[in-house]
């Protein structure tokens, strides 16, 4: 379903100016957006203007409100650079440094967290804190649960060891946004959203936008949001009544990340350096450089820089893009958890920036192509732990010549053979290499050339995994006040994982002895002396080596 809102209309004049883009191809990226069912909305712009803005399918299932370019949607983590703003405002102030440690302005937390953190650490994501969103997840709080600020902090400070030393690695944590937000409210004495209406928001006419710290608060025009319901064309309200700031919470429409992507173009309320700063790639502390910005990617596509930044909270999905030599920004936002706005966000930039592009957009690998010479499957198979040792990735052959199945984290996808030590996804997007030697995986994301994962392959469980039953039983995080469940499987050598309020127990498999591996998470079981189960050790890629005790 395709709407025109009225502020959509007053855009055609521009539309004129933008002759070249082809919008029946455009619309046909969002076909499977209906009026029968939720959809997205749509906004391309160039040289600062809106040129391009649609609604397809439904903002309110229950009253068939249709989507409309002026309909408002949490825009997740896409959130994320007006915190990073908010910091860069106040360090032009000179209230702050980023480089200022996190203890110097929020000192309550010195104890928890003794090791020095800068600001800019929390901004690039490489202060080693365990996410707290998932640690609330642990501790028991589904999204529909009503937490806020003091639930956060009291999650963080409960789980105080840090995944990895500050600067020494990077890993993904909205705690270091919602910490940053937590600092700019301390400096400044304003709450977050009232800090970015009088600096940000009113400033560029982002009238629409506002950080959402209250559940009940009503949002005109915003979208409900969705995911999938257990029966075909059926869909079921995926809402979150968490109400912490920082890491998401900003809501917004595509009109006004238009008036956003203009200033990130032409910075006329920030200025140069500051949003400079904000695309600049980070770097560790030995100097290894990141793609991650502060609150943006800085990287290409097909060749082209750009800067980026996708979100994804309860069923809302979005995904905002700004190509710098091209004066061109996209973005997307979505209410229906299955939308893929990278991939959309990705097949509208081919269609507008098509004379742009250094490289060819990226075919899918044809089924039914012969193997390269010297590929064999067997050579690959087998499960490989992370160099951090927080996941497992396992490939394992599959029916089509030359292709392989991979599991890593939630996900499971196709891989075809390059050469003889060389897969890669169908669209080119991942890679992974093996050693000579058979033993070392590397794996790189056109998304991130910067940064290589390292696996080492762990050895072949001799005969069947063994028998599992005995570990069936609860485990407790006595600081996080959460529990895990191990459960009985189909037979002896199987078991599933029940985490916090997860709806479904995930499978687990025996990876190696005493390690388990399931979707997102790897376990290794504690035993004392004599063999008996004491606890467990639950790691994943945002939080890792929290320790359970078994009941």
């Amino acid at each position: 379903m395709k709407t025109i809102s009225s502020l959509a209309l007053s855009l055609l004049p521009l539309l004129a100016q933008a002759a070249t883009l082809d919008t029946a191809r455009i619309d046909a990226v969002f076909a499977a957006y209906t009026a029968d069912t939720p959809g997205c909305a749509l906004v391309i712009s160039q040289g600062g203007k809106a040129v391009y803005a649609q609604g397809y399918g439904l903002a309110d299932l229950s009253h068939r409100v249709p989507i409309r370019p002026d309909t408002v949607f949490d825009i997740g983590s896409v959130s994320k650079q007006f915190t990073a703003v908010a910091l860069l405002l106040l360090e032009q102030d000179g209230k702050l440094r980023l480089d200022d440690s996190l203890q110097q302005h929020l000192p309550e937390l010195a104890t928890a967290l003794p090791q020095r953190i800068t600001l800019r650490q929390l901004l690039q994501h490489s202060a080693g804190l365990a996410d707290y969103n998932e640690l609330l997840i642990l501790a028991g709080e589904a999204e529909e649960n009503v937490t806020g600020d003091a639930e956060a902090l009291r999650a963080i400070r409960a789980v105080p060891a840090l995944n990895f030393t500050p600067g020494s690695s990077w890993s993904y944590s909205n705690t270091g946004y919602f910490l940053a937000a937590q600092v700019a409210e301390r400096v400044s004495g304003q709450k977050l959203d009232a800090l970015l209406q009088a600096r940000v928001f009113k400033p560029l006419g982002m009238s629409a936008t506002h950080v959402r710290t209250d559940h009940t608060q009503v949002v005109p025009k915003r979208a409900t949001a969705y995911r999938p319901a257990d029966e075909p064309g059926r869909y079921a309200i995926n809402m979150s009544n968490w109400n912490q700031a920082g890491d998401g919470a900003v809501q917004s429409t595509v009109l006004d990340l238009a008036r956003w992507d203009a200033e990130l173009g032409e910075p006329k309320v920030l200025g140069k350096a500051l949003v400079q700063a904000l695309r600049t790639p980070g770097r560790l502390a030995d100097g290894t450089p990141i793609a991650y910005a502060l609150g943006q990617v800085s990287n290409e596509y097909r060749g082209l820089p750009r800067v980026s930044h996708g979100g994804s909270w309860g069923g809302y999905r979005a995904m905002q893009a700004h190509y710098p030599g091209r004066q061109t920004g996209i973005a997307i936002t979505c209410n229906i958890a299955s939308a893929n706005p990278p991939r959309l966000l990705n097949e509208v930039a081919d269609i507008v920036l098509a004379d742009a592009f250094a490289e060819p957009a990226p075919q899918a690998a044809v089924a039914g192509a012969a193997p390269p010479a010297g590929f064999d499957a067997r050579r690959f198979s087998g499960n490989y732990l992370h160099a951090e040792g927080f996941g497992v990735l396992q490939l394992s052959a599959a029916p089509q010549p030359g292709s392989m199945r991979m599991r890593i984290g939630f996900g499971a996808s196709p891989l075809f053979a390059v050469d003889a030590d060389t897969l890669q996804n169908s669209l080119g997007t991942l890679r992974l290499s093996l050693a000579g030697d058979g033993g070392t995986l590397s794996l790189t994301r056109r998304a991130d050339p910067l940064r290589t994962e390292r696996y080492q392959r762990l050895p072949t469980l001799g005969g069947d995994a063994g028998d599992l039953s005995g570990l069936v039983g609860r485990y407790r995080q006595p600081q996080l006040g959460g529990d895990l469940q191990l459960l009985a499987g189909r037979d002896a050598a199987s078991l599933t994982l029940q985490v916090g309020v997860d709806p479904e127990p995930r499978p687990l498999q025996a990876v190696a002895a005493d390690l388990l591996a399931g979707p997102g998470v790897l376990l290794r079981i504690e035993r004392a002396a004599q063999g008996r189960v004491t606890g467990l050790a639950y790691n994943s890629e945002r939080v890792r080596r929290l320790r359970y005790q078994r009941d």
